[in-house]
């Protein structure tokens, strides 16, 4: 077999046309996706919190 060398990448420019904007997207999903578990999870938090100091 071949060796592949850093410049195989520039033979198939259209496999990685949108990998760019693909990864921003995913980023931003994942951020979203933490800030509404950062959220949700203060929020329980807070909630069992004032839960079991109305019960002690």
């Amino acid at each position: 077999m071949d060796k592949q060398n850093q410049s195989d990448i520039a033979a198939f420019p259209d496999m990685f046309d949108g990998l760019e904007q693909f990864i921003e997207e995913q980023a931003s999903g994942l951020k979203r996706t933490s800030a509404i578990l950062a959220v949700t999870a203060m929020g329980g938090g807070m909630l069992l919190f004032y839960a079991l100091s109305k019960i002690a």
